[in-house]
């Protein structure tokens, strides 16, 4: 009971920060949002297009599951990252998604190296398509926004997305700096581990990266095909807001260096980032009133409901698990 009043804590804390820049953003441009668009084609399409989102995600780690011969059911996959996306919602800067998804994959039957590969093999695959996006838009932006404010949001982005793959990819393949990280977070945990036991864990960890990297594949470049799917759907969400006014593909340039900032803002979920940096940034675009209708509108889609709705569901669904065995 105790843990549920520090989750449903950490969900009003991560609403009230980003309403509370979102009604500041939207007091600076006059502005007031009509009732109606909740009934709008486009508000009912985008919360459609997050449903498939959530239902490709659940499908991708049930592949990857599969392939290392686990037969693990869809609603547990879903389960799996209804809640992990819940968690990062309300976890400083984002981070607590990952654990949350090993542990419940742990307690199914899935062995935690396996589900550790599984997870960080998609955390990699995220990064790289992430660098990848920026490598290809940040040129294009730039030189559309050359002196601003902007301007530097968007090159910090692509360097913290350039930091952030390398270090996850040296931690994933360089077997003493994970071993250096493990034994140093070790120190900090109440049931601390013997080192003989981390390095049987890490050897585990690096056969079963072999199996998925090396024996096949081509598992994970169709997995990181269908993840820049959803990054397309993400970004059309936004498009659906502003059709018209912007080329699409231009747009998932500029969502792709943003977040490559704002999903680091050490707040829970980091609310009140996104919020703030794509207000700056789409200002210079659609102007403060058209920008901050967009923002709004694609964060109830895209994080009001998700949250809301996972926060209710999870003391059900997300705490009690059936293990499912392969």
């Amino acid at each position: 009971m105790r843990k549920l009043k520090g989750i449903y804590r950490k969900t009003f804390i991560s609403i009230s920060i980003s309403l509370a820049v979102i009604i500041l953003f939207q007091f600076l441009n006059s502005f007031r949002l009509d009732l109606k668009m909740f009934l709008s084609f486009k508000f009912l399409f985008g919360v459609f297009i997050l449903i498939a989102i959530y239902i490709i995600d659940a499908i991708r780690l049930k592949l990857l599951l599969h392939f290392f011969g686990y037969n693990v059911l869809i609603r547990e996959t879903a389960r799996n990252i209804i809640f992990g996306k819940f968690f990062s919602f309300i976890t400083p800067m984002s981070i607590g998604g990952q654990p949350y998804q090993i542990y419940h994959l742990s307690k199914i039957g899935v062995k935690t190296e396996d589900a550790t590969n599984i997870i960080i093999s998609r955390t990699l695959e995220i990064s790289f398509v992430i660098l990848l996006l920026d490598v290809i838009f940040v040129r294009l932006i730039l030189n559309a926004y050359p002196k601003s404010f902007g301007f530097g949001l968007i090159i910090t982005g692509l360097l913290i997305s350039l930091s952030i793959s390398i270090l996850i990819f040296l931690g994933f393949v360089n077997r003493k700096f994970l071993e250096k990280i493990l034994i140093f977070f070790n120190r900090f945990l109440k049931n601390k581990q013997e080192k003989e036991k981390i390095l049987e864990w890490i050897d585990s960890l690096q056969g079963s990266i072999k199996v998925l990297w090396l024996k096949n594949p081509w598992m994970l470049i169709f997995d990181t095909f269908l993840y820049f799917l959803t990054v397309c759907m993400y970004s059309y969400i936004m498009f659906l807001l502003v059709k018209n006014t912007i080329n699409f593909w231009y747009l998932v340039g500029i969502m792709a260096l943003l977040n490559s900032v704002a999903y680091y803002i050490p707040t829970p979920g980091s609310s009140g980032g996104i919020e703030s940096t794509y207000q700056i940034v789409f200002t210079q675009i659609f102007g403060g009133a058209k920008a901050i209708e967009t923002v709004m509108i694609f964060r109830i889609i895209t994080f009001y409901i998700p949250l809301i709705l996972s926060t209710i569901l999870f003391p059900k669904f997300g705490i009690n698990y059936n293990k499912e065995e392969g």
